[in-house]
Protein backbone atom coordinates (compact mmCIF):
# COMPACT_ATOMS: atom_id res chain seq x y z
CA UNK A 1 0.00 0.00 0.00
CA UNK A 2 1.68 3.20 -1.47
CA UNK A 3 0.62 6.85 -1.37
CA UNK A 4 0.18 8.21 -4.71
CA UNK A 5 -0.79 11.54 -4.53
CA UNK A 6 -1.19 14.42 -1.83
CA UNK A 7 -3.48 17.47 -2.43
CA UNK A 8 -3.69 20.50 -0.76
CA UNK A 9 -7.40 22.53 -1.25
CA UNK A 10 -7.36 26.37 0.86
CA UNK A 11 -10.75 26.30 2.74
CA UNK A 12 -12.27 29.41 4.13
CA UNK A 13 -15.60 28.48 6.50
CA UNK A 14 -17.35 31.32 8.20
CA UNK A 15 -17.75 31.53 12.33
CA UNK A 16 -21.45 30.92 13.58
CA UNK A 17 -20.72 34.41 15.33
CA UNK A 18 -17.40 36.60 15.51
CA UNK A 19 -14.80 35.21 17.68
CA UNK A 20 -13.16 37.73 20.24
CA UNK A 21 -9.97 37.27 22.01
CA UNK A 22 -6.40 38.52 23.11
CA UNK A 23 -5.20 39.19 19.21
CA UNK A 24 -8.92 40.73 18.00
CA UNK A 25 -12.15 39.50 16.47
CA UNK A 26 -11.75 36.68 14.49
CA UNK A 27 -14.97 35.55 11.46
CA UNK A 28 -13.15 32.67 9.87
CA UNK A 29 -11.80 29.71 10.09
CA UNK A 30 -9.07 29.68 7.72
CA UNK A 31 -7.72 26.14 6.44
CA UNK A 32 -6.42 23.71 4.07
CA UNK A 33 -7.73 20.36 3.49
CA UNK A 34 -5.30 17.55 2.65
CA UNK A 35 -6.05 14.62 0.52
CA UNK A 36 -3.98 11.45 0.51
CA UNK A 37 -4.66 8.60 -2.26
CA UNK A 38 -3.11 5.30 -2.12
CA UNK A 39 -3.14 2.69 -4.73
CA UNK A 40 -5.37 0.54 -2.43
CA UNK A 41 -7.84 2.65 -3.75
CA UNK A 42 -8.13 4.16 0.25
CA UNK A 43 -7.88 7.90 0.64
CA UNK A 44 -7.92 9.41 3.60
CA UNK A 45 -8.49 13.47 4.37
CA UNK A 46 -6.49 15.93 7.33
CA UNK A 47 -6.74 19.49 7.62
CA UNK A 48 -3.92 22.36 8.60
CA UNK A 49 -4.71 25.38 10.20
CA UNK A 50 -3.40 28.43 8.79
CA UNK A 51 -3.48 32.32 8.35
CA UNK A 52 -1.92 32.50 4.98
CA UNK A 53 -3.77 29.75 2.83
CA UNK A 54 -1.23 30.67 -0.47
CA UNK A 55 1.48 29.87 2.09
CA UNK A 56 0.51 26.74 3.43
CA UNK A 57 -0.52 24.96 0.37
CA UNK A 58 2.87 26.18 -1.46
CA UNK A 59 4.60 24.37 1.41
CA UNK A 60 2.33 21.74 1.65
CA UNK A 61 3.12 20.64 -2.05
CA UNK A 62 7.15 20.82 -1.27
CA UNK A 63 6.79 18.37 1.84
CA UNK A 64 4.27 16.13 0.27
CA UNK A 65 6.86 14.78 -1.86
CA UNK A 66 8.55 13.19 0.82
CA UNK A 67 5.07 10.88 1.78
CA UNK A 68 4.41 9.93 -2.10
CA UNK A 69 5.35 6.45 -2.76
CA UNK A 70 5.94 5.43 0.62
CA UNK A 71 3.30 3.41 2.94
CA UNK A 72 0.87 5.80 5.22
CA UNK A 73 2.23 3.60 7.91
CA UNK A 74 6.24 4.59 7.80
CA UNK A 75 4.99 7.71 10.30
CA UNK A 76 8.61 7.45 12.06
CA UNK A 77 10.50 7.35 8.81
CA UNK A 78 8.91 9.88 6.86
CA UNK A 79 8.95 12.75 9.96
CA UNK A 80 12.56 11.30 10.30
CA UNK A 81 13.84 12.22 6.91
CA UNK A 82 12.08 15.42 6.81
CA UNK A 83 14.07 16.41 9.60
CA UNK A 84 17.05 14.92 9.11
CA UNK A 85 17.43 15.73 5.59
CA UNK A 86 15.09 18.53 4.97
CA UNK A 87 15.26 22.36 5.71
CA UNK A 88 11.71 22.16 7.52
CA UNK A 89 13.69 21.67 11.15
CA UNK A 90 14.96 25.30 10.91
CA UNK A 91 11.44 26.03 11.56
CA UNK A 92 9.64 23.80 13.10
CA UNK A 93 6.95 25.64 14.47
CA UNK A 94 5.28 26.39 10.74
CA UNK A 95 6.37 22.90 9.84
CA UNK A 96 4.55 21.44 12.32
CA UNK A 97 1.29 22.90 10.82
CA UNK A 98 1.65 21.80 7.92
CA UNK A 99 2.88 18.36 8.16
CA UNK A 100 0.16 17.72 10.70
CA UNK A 101 -2.74 18.03 8.28
CA UNK A 102 -0.67 15.60 5.87
CA UNK A 103 0.21 12.88 8.88
CA UNK A 104 -3.29 12.48 10.13
CA UNK A 105 -4.54 11.97 6.26
CA UNK A 106 -2.08 9.19 6.28
CA UNK A 107 -3.50 7.84 9.53
CA UNK A 108 -6.78 8.29 8.05
CA UNK A 109 -6.12 6.59 5.01
CA UNK A 110 -4.18 3.60 6.67
CA UNK A 111 -7.56 2.22 8.86
CA UNK A 112 -9.65 3.02 6.07
CA UNK A 113 -7.95 0.42 4.24
CA UNK A 114 -7.23 -1.99 7.26
CA UNK A 115 -11.07 -1.70 8.32
CA UNK A 116 -9.75 -0.26 11.61
CA UNK A 117 -10.07 3.14 13.66
CA UNK A 118 -6.58 5.34 13.43
CA UNK A 119 -6.47 4.52 17.37
CA UNK A 120 -5.39 1.26 17.05
CA UNK A 121 -2.25 2.49 15.78
CA UNK A 122 -1.85 4.55 18.31
CA UNK A 123 -0.95 2.38 21.18
CA UNK A 124 -5.06 1.22 21.81
CA UNK A 125 -7.64 3.01 23.59
CA UNK A 126 -7.82 3.24 27.45
CA UNK A 127 -11.41 5.69 27.19
CA UNK A 128 -14.03 5.30 25.03
CA UNK A 129 -15.12 8.67 25.45
CA UNK A 130 -13.68 12.42 26.01
CA UNK A 131 -14.31 15.09 28.15
CA UNK A 132 -14.48 18.61 26.78
CA UNK A 133 -14.38 22.27 28.12
CA UNK A 134 -17.45 24.75 27.85
CA UNK A 135 -16.13 27.56 25.68
CA UNK A 136 -18.77 30.56 26.18
CA UNK A 137 -18.77 32.75 23.22
CA UNK A 138 -19.41 36.86 23.46
CA UNK A 139 -17.73 40.20 23.21
CA UNK A 140 -19.15 41.26 26.97
CA UNK A 141 -19.40 39.91 30.54
CA UNK A 142 -22.88 39.41 30.75
CA UNK A 143 -22.94 37.40 27.17
CA UNK A 144 -20.10 35.32 28.42
CA UNK A 145 -21.73 34.59 31.46
CA UNK A 146 -25.05 33.71 30.28
CA UNK A 147 -23.31 31.18 27.69
CA UNK A 148 -21.29 29.69 30.29
CA UNK A 149 -24.36 29.13 32.61
CA UNK A 150 -26.01 27.83 29.90
CA UNK A 151 -22.89 25.14 28.87
CA UNK A 152 -22.79 24.07 32.20
CA UNK A 153 -26.19 23.28 32.28
CA UNK A 154 -25.78 20.94 29.57
CA UNK A 155 -23.00 18.58 31.73
CA UNK A 156 -19.63 20.55 30.98
CA UNK A 157 -17.57 20.49 33.99
CA UNK A 158 -14.97 22.94 32.90
CA UNK A 159 -15.26 26.57 31.91
CA UNK A 160 -12.52 28.15 29.57
CA UNK A 161 -12.11 31.70 29.34
CA UNK A 162 -10.21 33.65 26.69
CA UNK A 163 -8.60 36.78 29.27
CA UNK A 164 -5.81 39.16 28.53
CA UNK A 165 -7.62 42.04 26.87
CA UNK A 166 -7.06 44.61 30.08
CA UNK A 167 -7.19 43.97 34.04
CA UNK A 168 -10.13 45.57 34.35
CA UNK A 169 -12.38 43.92 31.46
CA UNK A 170 -10.91 40.29 32.56
CA UNK A 171 -11.70 40.99 35.83
CA UNK A 172 -15.66 41.83 35.33
CA UNK A 173 -16.01 38.73 33.04
CA UNK A 174 -14.47 35.99 35.82
CA UNK A 175 -16.46 37.41 38.15
CA UNK A 176 -19.74 37.16 36.00
CA UNK A 177 -18.79 33.92 34.94
CA UNK A 178 -18.27 32.24 37.94
CA UNK A 179 -20.92 34.15 39.64
CA UNK A 180 -23.14 32.43 36.89
CA UNK A 181 -21.77 29.16 36.95
CA UNK A 182 -21.41 28.35 40.78
CA UNK A 183 -18.68 26.71 42.77
CA UNK A 184 -18.62 23.37 41.18
CA UNK A 185 -17.24 24.16 37.78
CA UNK A 186 -13.54 24.54 37.00
CA UNK A 187 -12.38 27.72 35.52
CA UNK A 188 -9.56 27.54 33.46
CA UNK A 189 -8.08 31.37 31.43
CA UNK A 190 -5.86 32.02 28.90
CA UNK A 191 -4.32 34.97 28.33
CA UNK A 192 -2.11 33.82 25.01
CA UNK A 193 0.73 35.06 26.47
CA UNK A 194 -0.46 38.55 26.73
CA UNK A 195 1.14 39.54 30.13
CA UNK A 196 5.05 39.92 31.12
CA UNK A 197 6.07 37.80 34.36
CA UNK A 198 5.42 40.94 37.26
CA UNK A 199 1.53 41.56 35.47
CA UNK A 200 1.19 37.83 35.26
CA UNK A 201 2.00 37.17 39.05
CA UNK A 202 -0.20 40.32 40.00
CA UNK A 203 -3.53 39.37 37.19
CA UNK A 204 -3.37 35.92 38.67
CA UNK A 205 -3.51 36.68 42.26
CA UNK A 206 -5.92 39.17 41.94
CA UNK A 207 -8.52 36.43 39.87
CA UNK A 208 -7.25 33.89 42.25
CA UNK A 209 -10.66 34.90 44.38
CA UNK A 210 -12.37 33.50 41.85
CA UNK A 211 -11.25 30.46 42.45
CA UNK A 212 -9.44 29.59 39.42
CA UNK A 213 -8.61 25.73 38.20
CA UNK A 214 -4.94 27.08 35.97
CA UNK A 215 -3.98 29.93 33.36
CA UNK A 216 -2.19 28.62 30.63
CA UNK A 217 0.32 30.44 28.97
CA UNK A 218 0.27 33.80 30.71
CA UNK A 219 3.82 34.89 29.50
CA UNK A 220 5.37 35.05 25.91
CA UNK A 221 6.60 31.21 24.90
CA UNK A 222 10.08 31.25 25.24
CA UNK A 223 10.29 32.74 28.67
CA UNK A 224 10.44 29.23 30.29
CA UNK A 225 12.29 30.69 33.69
CA UNK A 226 9.77 32.90 33.76
CA UNK A 227 7.03 30.83 33.86
CA UNK A 228 8.66 28.76 36.39
CA UNK A 229 8.86 31.90 38.50
CA UNK A 230 5.20 32.71 37.90
CA UNK A 231 4.10 28.75 39.03
CA UNK A 232 6.25 29.17 42.51
CA UNK A 233 4.21 32.41 42.79
CA UNK A 234 1.49 32.22 42.55
CA UNK A 235 -1.25 29.78 44.54
CA UNK A 236 -3.19 28.26 40.81
CA UNK A 237 -1.67 26.01 38.51
CA UNK A 238 -0.06 27.24 35.15
CA UNK A 239 -0.23 25.09 32.18
CA UNK A 240 1.87 25.62 29.20
CA UNK A 241 0.95 25.81 25.58
CA UNK A 242 2.78 27.83 22.67
CA UNK A 243 6.20 26.92 25.32
CA UNK A 244 5.67 23.18 24.25
CA UNK A 245 5.17 23.00 20.05
CA UNK A 246 8.39 20.36 20.14
CA UNK A 247 9.95 17.85 22.04
CA UNK A 248 12.71 20.25 23.11
CA UNK A 249 10.54 22.79 24.38
CA UNK A 250 8.67 20.30 26.47
CA UNK A 251 11.24 19.21 28.14
CA UNK A 252 12.87 22.41 28.98
CA UNK A 253 9.61 22.94 30.36
CA UNK A 254 9.65 19.68 32.42
CA UNK A 255 12.82 20.05 33.64
CA UNK A 256 12.64 23.40 34.78
CA UNK A 257 9.26 22.58 36.95
CA UNK A 258 7.50 25.24 35.02
CA UNK A 259 3.74 23.97 34.57
CA UNK A 260 1.58 21.66 36.01
CA UNK A 261 -0.35 20.77 32.99
CA UNK A 262 0.65 20.80 29.42
CA UNK A 263 -1.49 22.29 26.69
CA UNK A 264 -0.59 20.24 23.20
CA UNK A 265 -2.40 19.82 19.76
CA UNK A 266 -1.71 17.87 16.92
CA UNK A 267 -1.48 21.33 14.83
CA UNK A 268 1.50 22.51 16.88
CA UNK A 269 3.29 18.87 17.21
CA UNK A 270 2.96 17.77 13.47
CA UNK A 271 0.47 15.28 14.19
CA UNK A 272 -1.46 12.56 16.21
CA UNK A 273 1.62 9.92 16.77
CA UNK A 274 4.16 13.39 17.57
CA UNK A 275 1.22 14.34 19.78
CA UNK A 276 1.21 10.53 21.43
CA UNK A 277 4.64 10.97 22.10
CA UNK A 278 4.83 14.24 23.57
CA UNK A 279 2.06 13.13 26.47
CA UNK A 280 4.30 10.36 27.47
CA UNK A 281 7.42 12.55 27.86
CA UNK A 282 4.69 14.42 30.25
CA UNK A 283 3.48 11.30 31.57
CA UNK A 284 6.89 10.46 32.68
CA UNK A 285 6.99 13.56 34.69
CA UNK A 286 3.87 12.45 36.29
CA UNK A 287 2.20 16.20 34.53
CA UNK A 288 -1.01 15.57 32.63
CA UNK A 289 -1.43 16.50 29.75
CA UNK A 290 -4.71 18.67 27.74
CA UNK A 291 -5.55 19.11 24.25
CA UNK A 292 -5.28 22.51 22.27
CA UNK A 293 -7.86 23.29 19.98
CA UNK A 294 -7.68 26.42 17.55
CA UNK A 295 -10.18 27.76 15.06
CA UNK A 296 -11.01 24.18 13.14
CA UNK A 297 -13.02 21.79 11.72
CA UNK A 298 -14.57 18.57 13.20
CA UNK A 299 -11.84 16.96 10.90
CA UNK A 300 -9.01 18.02 13.09
CA UNK A 301 -11.90 17.12 16.55
CA UNK A 302 -12.30 13.36 15.11
CA UNK A 303 -8.34 12.82 14.60
CA UNK A 304 -7.85 14.08 18.06
CA UNK A 305 -10.48 11.50 19.88
CA UNK A 306 -8.60 8.92 17.70
CA UNK A 307 -5.33 9.98 19.81
CA UNK A 308 -6.54 11.16 23.23
CA UNK A 309 -8.47 8.17 23.81
CA UNK A 310 -5.10 6.09 23.85
CA UNK A 311 -3.38 8.92 26.53
CA UNK A 312 -3.79 8.00 30.22
CA UNK A 313 -2.68 11.61 31.68
CA UNK A 314 -5.22 13.41 29.67
CA UNK A 315 -6.99 15.92 32.25
CA UNK A 316 -11.22 16.96 32.35
CA UNK A 317 -11.96 19.45 29.87
CA UNK A 318 -10.26 19.24 26.59
CA UNK A 319 -10.71 22.28 23.93
CA UNK A 320 -12.60 22.20 21.25
CA UNK A 321 -13.49 24.50 18.80
CA UNK A 322 -15.32 23.22 15.80
CA UNK A 323 -18.51 24.50 17.08
CA UNK A 324 -17.93 27.87 16.05
CA UNK A 325 -17.95 27.09 12.62
CA UNK A 326 -21.58 27.65 10.65
CA UNK A 327 -21.17 24.90 8.86
CA UNK A 328 -18.63 21.44 8.87
CA UNK A 329 -16.88 19.34 6.44
CA UNK A 330 -18.10 16.04 7.39
CA UNK A 331 -21.78 14.18 6.77
CA UNK A 332 -20.82 12.72 10.08
CA UNK A 333 -22.22 14.59 13.19
CA UNK A 334 -20.37 15.04 16.29
CA UNK A 335 -22.86 14.97 19.20
CA UNK A 336 -21.49 16.30 22.50
CA UNK A 337 -23.30 14.20 25.80
CA UNK A 338 -22.97 15.84 29.06
CA UNK A 339 -19.70 17.74 27.82
CA UNK A 340 -18.65 14.34 26.30
CA UNK A 341 -17.75 13.54 23.27
CA UNK A 342 -17.88 9.10 22.32
CA UNK A 343 -15.03 8.00 20.24
CA UNK A 344 -15.85 7.03 16.75
CA UNK A 345 -15.31 2.96 15.87
CA UNK A 346 -15.38 3.65 12.07
CA UNK A 347 -12.20 3.17 10.21
CA UNK A 348 -9.82 5.36 10.07
CA UNK A 349 -10.34 8.76 12.00
CA UNK A 350 -14.18 7.72 11.30
CA UNK A 351 -16.07 10.61 9.41
CA UNK A 352 -17.07 10.43 6.44
CA UNK A 353 -15.97 13.75 3.91
CA UNK A 354 -19.07 16.13 2.99
CA UNK A 355 -17.51 17.14 -0.67
CA UNK A 356 -20.35 19.48 -1.42
CA UNK A 357 -19.24 21.49 1.67
CA UNK A 358 -15.47 21.43 0.36
CA UNK A 359 -16.75 22.78 -3.27
CA UNK A 360 -18.66 25.72 -1.70
CA UNK A 361 -15.80 26.61 0.92
CA UNK A 362 -12.88 26.57 -1.32
CA UNK A 363 -11.12 29.18 -1.63
CA UNK A 364 -10.68 30.17 -5.53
Amino acid sequence: MRITSVTATPIAIPLEQPFHWRSGVQELANLVLFTVETDSGATGYGESICEDQAGMVAYGNLIAKTFVGRSPGEIEAILGELWRDGRWRFYPHWSHQVVSGIEVACWDALGKALGVPASTFLGGRVREEVDFMAFPQGDRADELARHAAALVNEGHRVVYLKVGRSHRDDEEVVAAVREAIGPEPLLRLDPNEAWDVPSAVDAIRRLEAYELDWVEQPIAAGNVSGLAWIRRSVETKIAADQAVFTSHELRAVLEQEAADAIVIGSHETGGIWRLRQLAHLAETYGIPVNRHACVESSISTFAALQVLACLPNLTLGNQVMHQLLAEQLVTTPLEPTGGSISVPDAPGLGFELDHDAVERFTVR
